[in-house]
């Protein structure tokens, strides 16, 4: 079973005291964490300090391979995005034109 990091108390290492639950916005990215009221000392989520690293790779972008299944192109996403954006085999994601040379995926 999956401890919930979240709901459980968490002491800070600077000061011991007792940290408060917060949200924090990083480079435009709401991410969880702890903070302490006494030292201000704060600490990030893991799980959304590891979403908030993959959204800034995308953010500079990141090559894609694209490969061939039959007579298709496909595009191989790494899986640290599909988990990003919970694409799984199967899923259907609609592709628009943005310009000439630009496309945009739309996950729904």
């Amino acid at each position: 079973m999956k401890r919930d990091i979240w709901n459980a108390v968490h002491k800070c290492t600077k000061c011991n005291e007792v940290m408060k639950k917060n949200v924090f916005m990083v480079g435009g990215v709401s991410v969880r964490g702890w903070e302490c009221h006494k030292c201000r000392e704060s600490v990030l989520h893991p799980e959304d300090a590891q979403k908030m690293f993959v959204f800034n790779k995308l953010r500079k972008g990141l090559s894609v391979k694209v490969g061939e299944l039959g007579k298709n192109l496909i595009m191989r996403f790494p899986k640290e995005v599909a988990e990003f954006y919970k694409i799984s085999k199967g899923e259907e994601i609609k592709l628009k034109a943005d310009s000439f040379n630009k496309i945009e995926l739309d996950i729904a």
